[in-house]
């Protein structure tokens, strides 16, 4: 039986390629593995992913009765491998990423993190407090993996209970620390309200308790190098949402820099 009976779903991943049809077979699969024969899937929506479909499923079976759910990932794009290793160093090092369920050719079954986005908590609160928790998390998967983690949009992070957990790791590789944290410093940015003051603010604080995580002092040549790797980021940005405010912005720092 076909469990997206009755939802309709666009299998389709960037480019409008098309979701091979042995992952949604393997994915049928995994659910009747984990979650059970009889499960059956009470609500299905497909969540923003820029390559891949990810879907938030809540589901029901004999048992387990009561309503659950999950998060499915399956991979138009050929990052299975790579976002499933960072998954499971992440868990095995106790960073704070969802939860393996079952994974296999192609496609993941992971927990859902309950919390609120936190790209919308900060844009609330504008907390010192949470981008310092963000640099902290950032300094950790830097160093159990020796890689970055890949775009660096807060929408890939969850705030739960004083805890950040993190999301998306596909794009995750070997690179300049400074993509991650001038990255998500761009996004603290380029989020209503765009270029606030206290966001600007927020952006110094994440850069300096990230370099204070790895005893570093903010030199000019850092400086130069943070906001070098903003300015990129916000343009690239800019192009892709294609939103003048955010190439404004861009071009500001770039000629005035990033005062508070």
């Amino acid at each position: 039986m076909n469990l997206l009976n009755g939802f309709s779903i666009d299998l389709t991943g960037i480019d409008s390629k098309k979701l091979k049809d042995s992952r949604f077979a393997t994915f049928q699969s995994l659910m009747r593995n984990a979650c059970g024969l009889d499960v059956e899937i009470e609500s299905i929506v497909r969540l923003r992913s820029k390559k891949n479909l990810v879907l938030h499923i809540i589901y029901t079976s004999a048992t387990k009765p009561e309503t659950s759910s999950l998060i499915a990932k399956l991979f138009v794009a050929d990052t299975f491998q790579n976002e499933l290793d960072r998954l499971s160093s992440s868990i095995e090092n106790r960073l704070t990423v969802p939860k393996v369920i079952a994974a296999q050719g192609g496609v993941i079954l992971m927990e859902f993190i309950q919390g609120e986005p936190l790209v919308d908590r900060i844009n609330r609160t504008f907390e010192p407090t949470i981008v310092e928790t963000l640099a902290e998390w950032y300094y950790n998967y830097h160093q159990i993996h020796n890689h970055i983690k890949g775009d660096p949009r807060l929408r890939n992070f969850i705030w739960n209970d004083g805890m950040i957990f993190g999301l998306d790791f596909e794009e995750s590789r070997e690179e300049h620390w400074i993509l991650d944290i001038a990255g998500v410093a761009a996004s603290i940015l380029d989020t209503d309200p765009i270029f606030d003051a206290k966001k600007r603010a927020l952006a110094w604080i994440l850069l300096d308790h990230y370099l204070g995580l790895r005893h570093m002092e903010r030199t000019s040549k850092v400086e130069k190098l943070f906001l070098e790797t903003m300015v990129d980021t916000l343009a690239q940005t800019a192009e892709w949402r294609n939103d003048d405010r955010i190439m404004q912005v861009s071009n500001q720092i770039r000629q005035e820099g990033l005062d508070v």
